[in-house]
């Protein structure tokens, strides 16, 4: 066997405390930093959804009846009232030129025709039924309709440009 010197072995060498310090400061800050925005993801993800679902709420429309189908059913339907028109000649003896806005046909004596309570708005029964079956509002103005008691024998008056249009109704 070789002889031993006297020396002693080697010790290994301390790490430096001046460069671990600075790979420990590195890491931290990495995980400061990462945490960070970690913390700022999330947070600018709550903030988006808090502000959708509020506009979301804000823009909503006021919604129709909730049923399964958003249309008036037909013992509803069949209780609106309902009248046959007879029209009068206006000041300067012309007919009146309202249309229908759900077939787009003028309204002529005689017809069954439909005033909606809520809104006033004026329709051909067949047409407005047809609507009615399948919407619940005014194809008009979207007001909700509900069923009501008739008005029969009574007179319907429409202003426009101060001359006075009257709808008899039977």
């Amino acid at each position: 066997m070789p002889a031993h010197d006297q020396s002693s072995p080697p010790t290994p060498s301390k790490p430096n405390p001046k460069l671990l310090s600075l790979f420990l400061k590195a890491i931290i800050m990495t995980l400061l930093t990462s945490l960070f925005f970690l913390f700022l993801g999330l947070a600018s993800a709550v903030l988006l959804l808090l502000h959708i679902s509020l506009s979301s709420q804000r823009h909503r429309r006021p919604s129709l009846p909730s049923t399964s189908s958003s249309g008036l059913p037909p013992r509803d339907l069949n209780t609106l009232p309902y009248f046959r028109l007879k029209r009068h000649a206006t000041k300067n003896g012309a007919a009146e030129d309202e249309d229908c806005v759900v077939c787009l046909d003028s309204f002529r004596d005689g017809q069954c025709c439909r005033k909606l309570s809520a809104c006033g708005h004026l329709f051909h029964k067949r047409c407005v039924d047809s609507w009615l079956v399948k919407v619940a509002a005014c194809p008009m103005c979207r007001a909700r309709v509900q069923s009501n008691v008739g008005t029969k024998g009574s007179m319907v008056g429409l202003e426009e440009d101060g001359d006075k249009k009257l709808w008899r109704i039977w």
